[in-house]
């Protein structure tokens, strides 16, 4: 495999101050950096329209290896996240869930599945919440570590995101693009309860979908979710950003750079490497940070 850490997490966003606000007040992160999306970072996205906007970093409170970068650029209101393919949920991990709901139940994130233990096995506690780019949100609480998962701890109540979620039609597809290109292999296709899945298309909650989960480097992986009939593809303004989670940022292990693909990170601890983008089946933007 040559693809490895969830470095960031990309949404579109209204307002920025109140995203700050919110992420730092309930979710204890901190803003790190701020600027101006550049001419390459627009070109290379499918993006023009947005260079020049402003961004801002977040990161969590004892760590500085993940980040989720908010840029400036309304939402449409009819976006329905996991109603359609592309990238739909991050999934951070967490120190307590139980005590982390508590916060957040007065919050300006929408709690749509309230803490319970996963159906197959009872060492994961895990929540959703919808944020204020609706972004969705999974946070993740491992009880104690389990042999069968590689999972990063908690460095402090809300950490990094090492699981991104991508759902689309076709489970195979999804698996052979990402493991052709990345050397990675197929995973067990298992039945899981997902309610964010159906909550979205108004499905009894206990109702499973295939997923699967491909490990990657550095304690990380990439969970795909196949939708039920009647999913619609992602809707957004030309030269915009998709709406809700519209790249996901991995460090890449790539030796051959073509310097002619590529353009300066400017991630924070990452401004010296390059990076290069890779546009997937479901209109998802996977953004690769060159090692």
């Amino acid at each position: 495999m040559n693809i490895g850490r969830i470095s960031a997490v990309t949404v579109p966003s209204p307002d920025l101050s109140n995203t700050a606000e919110l992420y730092t007040q309930f979710l204890g992160y901190r803003m790190v950096d701020r600027g101006q999306i550049t001419k390459e970072e627009a070109v290379n996205w499918n993006a023009e329209n947005i260079e020049g906007s402003n961004y801002i970093i977040l990161q969590p409170e004892n760590s500085d290896d993940f980040s989720f970068r908010f840029i400036e650029q309304d939402i449409q209101n009819d976006y329905i996240p996991f109603k359609s393919p592309g990238w739909n949920a991050a999934e951070l991990i967490v120190k307590d869930v139980d005590d982390l709901a508590e916060k957040l139940f007065y919050s300006q994130f929408e709690i749509i599945g309230p803490p319970a233990d996963l159906s197959f096995t009872d060492q994961i506690r895990a929540m959703q919440v919808i944020g204020p780019s609706k972004e969705i949100l999974y946070l993740t609480q491992f009880k104690s570590k389990l042999q069968e998962f590689d999972s990063p701890e908690a460095r402090c109540d809300v950490d990094q995101t090492f699981i991104v979620i991508l759902a689309g039609q076709s489970m195979d597809q999804m698996q052979t693009f990402y493991c052709d290109a990345f050397n990675l292999e197929k995973t067990p296709v298992m039945d899981s309860r997902i309610r964010a899945i159906s909550r979205a298309f108004g499905k009894p909650e206990n109702t499973q979908y295939k997923s699967s989960a491909i490990p990657i480097k550095d304690q990380s992986l990439i969970e795909i979710d196949e939708l039920p009939k009647g999913s619609e593809r992602r809707l957004g303004e030309p030269g915009y950003l998709l709406p809700g989670i519209s790249i996901v940022s991995f460090l890449y292990y790539q030796s051959e750079i073509n310097n002619s693909d590529t353009y300066r990170c400017n991630l924070p601890n990452l401004k010296s490497k390059k990076c290069s983008v890779l546009h997937g089946q479901n209109q998802e933007i996977i953004e690769l940070i060159h090692q």
